[in-house]
């Protein structure tokens, strides 16, 4: 699993974006970003949402958990929709 601290860099410069100019976006210290990108400590939530909105990633990718950048757009109504069908199934089987 790729760690975020690889992709907030490979973000940045896939970007074309100096350290300082991230960080000024960010609202965080040069030094902060440079601790984040060499793995030294963990970016808090909400930094993470902003690299996501920034960047328009989504947090699964940043964080390694998945490896496209591609937001799932699926809507409530698609998921209330299947969960009502499970459920009429159920009720039919009782």
């Amino acid at each position: 699993m790729v760690k975020w601290n690889k992709r907030i860099k490979d973000l940045r410069e896939d970007h074309d974006m100096k350290q300082e100019d991230l960080a000024n976006k960010l609202g965080i210290s040069k030094r902060t970003l440079l601790r984040y990108e060499a793995g030294v400590c963990e970016p808090t939530i909400s930094v993470l949402i902003a690299l996501a909105m920034l960047f328009d990633v989504s947090l699964d990718y940043i964080t390694g958990i998945k490896d496209t950048t591609e937001i799932e757009t699926t809507s409530i109504k698609d998921d209330l929709d299947e969960i009502i069908t499970k459920i009429e199934k159920i009720k039919r089987t009782l």
